[in-house]
């Protein structure tokens, strides 16, 4: 009897504990369900602005002489002086003597020579008068024919007439020996090299210096595509100013000058054309410029109407744009590059006139997808330039 007491006691106790359980998950609290809203991404958008731009086009290139020359000795001899300025690095003036040769020898042929000059002229003198004589000796012999050359003494006239001639163009020689015997800088430049110093011996052709002008060039590559930017005048050739900019310790010096000339073919390697500026340091009074010297250099372009510029971050691709539709949708654009450069792309169509640009990447980026658009402030445009840069990484195709 106890056991079977004890039994039904403990089944009592557990069926007890699990009515007790039943009723505690009954009436336990319920929460509220709810449905979490959709929100859609937020992206930052930017109006499309066709408008006219300048490009300014960037290129760079090494620093070169516009004129560069070796001189040497038209005449031989012992150098006698050199000018305090024929040292290398020295600037000097067109017209400048920098070496001067022993000229006694050639003063001594000058005064022989005009000496020559003297005996044929009183020659020719005399030979005309000669000639005069024999005319009248003739006329008095009364034959009434016209004198033979012989008889009128003419061959003799001759002679002595390009004698004459003769000396004179030895004089004329002698003349300049005496002046080629001082050596003058050819024009404005700066001294590269020196051949020569007092008491040595100069033969005829012998180096005495190195020379290169003032003035400076510069050549500039562009891709083909980029000569569309360029000034032309009416003759189709490139014109236009060009800013060349040198550094040095981190300081920029900037100096002005103008397109001269083309080379007039496109580097077959480089499909580049190369566009040849002066700069004129002398003209602008600073001294930075220097043959071999790296600079950079923005060229002028010309305007060109109804062009838009489009930060890479629209592109999805290389030639397609992403847009915000006015309901809101993400659409996509196939656009018409005209260029690229360092921060932007230029096109000439494919979106309309206020047209919102995406520049926010999505993870997933389809046609039709809602988005919260935010306007952003369009970066200023600079009118910059067109150049050859890396093509940005495309994105995700839709």
């Amino acid at each position: 009897m106890k056991r079977f007491a004890r039994f039904f006691i403990g089944l009592a106790i557990f069926a007890g504990g699990l009515a007790f359980s039943m009723l505690l998950w009954v009436t336990r609290p319920q929460a509220a369900k709810e449905i979490p809203a959709e929100i859609d991404p937020v992206v930052e958008v930017m109006p499309v602005r066709f408008e006219e731009l300048t490009f300014d086009m960037p290129s760079q290139g090494l620093i070169e002489a516009t004129r560069r020359t070796s001189l040497a000795a038209s005449v031989a001899g012992r150098v006698v002086e050199v000018n305090p300025l024929f040292d290398v690095g020295n600037r000097v003036s067109a017209g400048t003597w920098l070496v001067k040769i022993d000229p006694v020898n050639y003063l001594a042929a000058r005064a022989a020579a005009a000496a020559t000059l003297a005996d044929t002229e009183s020659a020719l003198v005399e030979e005309k008068a000669r000639a005069l004589q024999a005319q009248r000796d003739w006329i008095k012999l009364g034959n009434g024919a016209e004198p033979t050359e012989l008889a009128s003494r003419q061959p003799q006239m001759r002679s002595a007439e390009a004698r004459v001639e003769s000396a004179r163009s030895a004089l004329e020689k002698a003349v300049i020996d005496v002046e080629r015997a001082t050596i003058t800088a050819p024009f404005d430049g700066v001294i590269a090299s020196t051949g020569t110093e007092v008491g040595s011996f100069l033969s005829v052709g012998a180096t005495v210096a190195g020379i290169f002008e003032s003035r400076y060039e510069v050549r500039l590559p562009l891709s083909v595509d980029q000569l569309q930017f360029l000034q032309v005048n009416e003759k189709g050739d490139p014109v236009g100013e060009v800013e060349v900019i040198t550094t040095v310790a981190g300081e920029a010096t900037r100096y002005q000058g103008r397109i001269v000339r083309t080379e007039g073919e496109i580097d077959r390697a480089s499909r580049s054309a190369y566009l040849v500026a002066e700069v004129d340091s002398a003209a602008t009074g600073k001294s930075g410029l220097q043959p071999g010297l790296f600079v950079k250099a923005q060229i002028a372009g010309r305007s060109i109407p109804n062009r838009a510029r489009i930060p890479f971050s629209a592109f999805v691709d290389l030639e397609r744009v992403a847009i915000v539709a006015p309901d809101e949708t993400l659409q996509f654009r196939d656009v018409t590059v005209v260029f690229r450069d360092e921060e932007s792309v230029y096109i000439s169509g494919g979106v309309e006139e206020g047209d919102l640009l995406c520049l926010t990447e999505l993870p997933a980026m389809i046609t039709g997808q809602k988005v919260a658009p935010k306007p952003v402030e369009s970066t200023p445009l600079k009118g910059s330039a067109p150049g050859n840069v890396e093509e940005p990484a495309p994105k995700p195709t839709p």
